[in-house]
C-alpha cells in the first residue's frame, strides 16, 4: 500500500513539471504553451492537412515554398532555414502526457509524442506523421472543435494571441456567440508559459492575457472580458468570455 502511494505521489510530481495531462482532444490547444509563436503557426499548419477521412497511418508533405508563401514570407535561405528549424522544434517540444490503463486495470500515464516522425529534405519539401497515441485526438480536435481558418491565423503574429484563439476555439461548440474559460492560475499560466516559467497574477494579465486579447479584438470580431477568480486578497484563476461579434444575438440567447 504504501508502495502505491509513493507510486501515485510520483505521477504527480512529474505532471506538476510537465504542465497538462491530455485527457481528450481539445485539450491539445493548451499542451504546448512552450512554443514560439511561429512554432504555434506552423503546428496549426500541420493540424490543417488533417480531413474527415485521415487515418492514424497518413503521411502528409508540405514543401517550404508552400509555407513561405502561406505566411507570406521571402523565399530567402534565412526563411528555409527558419521554417527547419521550427520543424525541430516541433519535433523536440511537442511531448504528450496521456492517461493508460494497463491489463489488469491499473492507472497510469503514457509518456509520447504527437509526431512520430518529420523528415526534412534537401529539395525543402517535409514529410510529417503523427504519432498513432496522438492522431486521434489530433482528428478529434479537428472534427469536434477547432474551426481552423487559416487565412486568419496568418493574421495573427503574437504567441499569447495565437494561444488565445485556440483556446477560444477548441472551446466552443457549433459556432456559439459566447464562450467562456475558467480556470486556476497555474492552469492558465501552464497554457500559455514555458514549462519552468512562471509570472505574478498581475504581470501574468497584463502581459499574456490582455495582451493577447488585444490583438485578438484589433484582426478578429472578437470582444474579451476578463474576471479575477479571487481568494481572499489573492487572484486564484480567471475567468475569460468570448463574444463573437460576428453573431447576431437571438432573443434570450447566452451561454454562461
Amino acid at each position: 500500500m504504501a508502495n502505491n502511494k509513493k507510486a501515485e505521489l510520483a505521477i504527480k510530481e512529474l505532471l506538476s513539471r510537465q504542465n497538462y495531462l491530455v485527457i481528450q482532444g481539445n485539450d491539445l490547444a493548451k499542451a504546448f504553451g512552450g512554443l514560439k509563436a511561429f512554432e504555434q503557426q506552423l503546428l496549426d499548419y500541420c493540424f490543417s492537412f488533417v480531413t474527415a477521412d485521415s487515418k492514424v497511418s497518413d503521411v502528409y508533405e508540405v514543401s517550404a515554398w508552400e509555407v513561405i508563401k502561406h505566411f507570406g514570407l521571402a523565399t530567402s535561405g534565412t526563411n528555409y532555414k527558419r521554417i527547419a528549424d521550427a520543424f525541430k522544434r516541433l519535433n523536440e517540444n511537442t511531448a504528450l502526457y496521456l492517461p493508460t490503463v494497463r491489463e489488469d486495470g491499473v492507472k497510469g500515464i503514457l509518456m509520447t509524442q504527437l509526431f512520430s516522425r518529420i523528415e526534412f529534405f534537401e529539395d525543402g519539401k517535409t514529410r510529417f506523421k503523427f504519432s498513432e497515441h496522438s492522431a486521434p485526438l489530433v482528428f478529434d480536435l479537428k472534427e469536434h472543435y477547432y474551426s481552423f481558418r487559416l487565412g486568419e491565423l496568418s493574421q495573427i503574429k503574437g504567441k499569447y494571441a495565437l494561444i488565445m484563439l485556440k483556446l477560444w476555439e477548441s472551446s466552443r461548440h457549433k459556432k456559439t456567440k459566447y464562450t467562456t474559460i475558467s480556470g486556476k492560475l497555474d492552469e492558465w499560466q501552464s497554457w500559455f508559459l514555458e514549462e519552468h516559467k512562471r509570472m505574478d497574477a498581475g504581470r501574468f494579465y497584463a502581459n499574456v492575457l490582455q495582451r493577447g486579447g488585444d490583438e485578438l479584438e484589433k484582426k478578429l470580431p472578437v470582444s474579451i472580458t476578463y474576471t479575477k477568480l479571487t481568494r481572499g486578497r489573492k487572484t486564484a484563476g480567471f475567468e475569460i468570455t468570448f463574444t463573437d461579434t460576428s453573431i447576431q444575438e437571438l432573443d434570450g440567447e447566452h451561454e454562461d
